[in-house]
Order: structure tokens, then C-alpha cells, then sequence
């Protein structure tokens, strides 16, 4: 029986946002309330082992195992598929046993040059989790940045969301971070002098380190959107993958949000959006 995982241990690492994703130690073995919460926020679930093989629930485990613990099933860490498929490039049709240097896969089926336009848009969110990491990394876990660090993991959360969207063809879900669904974030985003009691900003040295970081994160996520929109807005301006769109527009104000809260808690102004009207 691996460590338990309580309510309040979730409580402390993560900020629980509705719909979001959390890795959690595979020896852990989560206790009811702490399941119950889980539940509730429909926060998704993946457990990492010491050798970063990633587990998926997949029911009880067999009663002759003399544990109480949940069955886990070994998945994809991206697309948390558990087998592999085999693929056939779209050109031809036909089955192909060993990808030359110039495919790359579509999805678990299919297979397309590495030039396709679905892949610049992966390597621009492959790039956008990559600094949303680094950002998350050089940020304190207390303090003034506190909830910011919290609340840019919960952008993280929603960044891998879209890249496994795009892959796997699941509908992404409504952005959240932290207390923050998409409409309040767009209200924040759009209002700041309200909320925040300080006025739109421009990127300037004088912000500091942690505002001009999350700028580039907001500035990388615009690039996202816009090859997202190359892939998926058509030439009659139907948009396919509404949800992608969406969510990466909403990720970039949400940055924008967390650049506001850092910038007002280094100026000696309430940490939290406010209510000034």
C-alpha cells in the first residue's frame, strides 16, 4: 500500500481548477474525501512512477491482490491510449512498417510529411508548454507570486489539454484557472483598471523578470492561436476546431491576467482581482 493522498494534501500542491489535469506519485493511493473532490471538479488524474511511466485508473483491483488500491492501466503520457495502432500514410493508403525521416504521425492511423500544417501548429504549442515550464520553474512557490505560480500550472494543464486535443481529435475543455472560468478571465483580461485597480500595461524592463517572462509565455501562446487559425479557419471563415481556437485566445488572456497579478503585488497592491467598480 503506497502513501495516502488526502483532500487537504490537494488542497496545498494544486489550485483544483474545474477541468484541469494533475500528475500525482504512482505510489499514491488517493483516500475517498480526496476522490470525492476529484470527482466533483472533474479534474483529470495521472499517475507518474519513478521511471516517468504514466498509469491511468481503469477499475478495482483483483480481489486474490490483497490490496484495496485502484487498478491502473500503463498509457501514451500525451494521447493516454494504452495500445498502439498501426498507421498508413495518407498519400498512398497503405500500411507503412517503417516511417522514413520526412512522416511523422497525424494521429495513432495516419501518417503525413512532417511539412503538414497540423505539425508547425504542435511545434508552436510543443514550444508554448516548453516555456510555460521553464516560466513555472523560475517562479517561487510563496510570496507575492505565489497564486501566480498556483494558478500557471493550471495553464499548463490546459496548454496540454490542446496539444492531446489537436492529436487525439477530443473536444478541449473550457479554460480555467484557479476560481476563473473563460468569461471571467476575458472580463479581468479586457478590464484590468476595474479588477486590478491599475490600468492596461505595456511590456516594459521597469515590470520586472516575472511579468517579462509571462509576457513571452502570452506572446508564444498568440503564435499558437494564429497557426491554430491558419489550420482550422477556412476559406469561407468556417472554423472547424472552435474549441482550439477558444482555448488558446483565453490562454493568452489568462497570462495576461497573471502578468497583471504580479505586476500590482509588486507594486504593493492587493494580490487577488478585486471588486473596484
Amino acid at each position: 500500500m503506497g502513501t495516502f493522498i488526502t483532500e487537504t494534501w490537494l488542497r496545498e500542491h494544486f489550485s483544483l481548477a474545474p477541468g484541469t489535469e494533475i500528475h500525482l506519485p504512482a505510489e499514491g493511493q488517493l483516500t475517498p474525501a480526496a476522490r470525492t473532490l476529484i470527482g466533483e471538479r472533474r479534474i483529470g488524474v495521472k499517475f507518474i512512477d519513478a521511471a516517468g511511466r504514466t498509469y491511468l485508473e481503469s477499475g478495482p483491483a483483483p480481489r486474490d491482490s490483497g490490496d484495496q488500491a485502484v487498478a491502473r492501466l500503463k498509457v501514451h503520457p500525451l494521447t493516454s491510449q494504452a495500445t498502439r495502432e498501426a498507421a498508413a500514410c495518407t498519400l498512398c493508403g497503405q500500411e507503412v512498417a517503417h516511417k522514413s525521416e520526412a512522416m511523422t504521425h497525424l494521429d495513432a492511423r495516419q501518417l503525413v510529411a512532417k511539412n503538414h500544417p497540423r505539425m508547425h501548429l504542435r511545434g508552436k504549442l510543443d514550444t508554448v508548454i516548453a516555456h510555460a515550464v521553464w516560466v513555472q520553474s523560475e517562479l517561487p512557490a510563496s510570496g507575492g507570486d505565489g497564486k501566480v505560480a498556483l494558478w500557471l500550472a493550471d495553464v499548463r494543464s490546459c496548454l496540454g489539454m490542446v496539444l492531446r486535443g489537436e492529436v487525439t481529435g477530443e473536444t478541449v475543455p473550457a479554460v480555467q484557472m484557479g476560481e476563473l472560468d473563460a468569461e471571467a478571465i476575458h472580463r479581468l483580461s479586457h478590464d484590468p483598471l476595474r479588477y486590478f485597480g491599475h490600468d492596461h500595461i505595456v511590456p516594459d524592463v521597469a515590470q520586472g523578470v516575472t511579468v517579462a517572462r509571462l509576457n513571452l509565455l502570452r506572446a508564444l501562446i498568440r503564435e499558437a492561436e494564429l497557426a491554430a487559425a491558419n489550420v482550422y479557419i477556412d476559406a469561407n471563415y468556417q472554423v472547424t476546431r472552435p474549441d482550439i481556437l477558444e482555448s488558446l485566445n483565453r490562454l493568452s488572456s489568462a497570462v495576461y491576467v497573471l502578468m497583471m497579478l504580479s505586476y500590482v503585488a509588486a507594486l504593493g497592491e492587493p494580490d487577488q482581482p478585486g471588486g473596484h467598480s
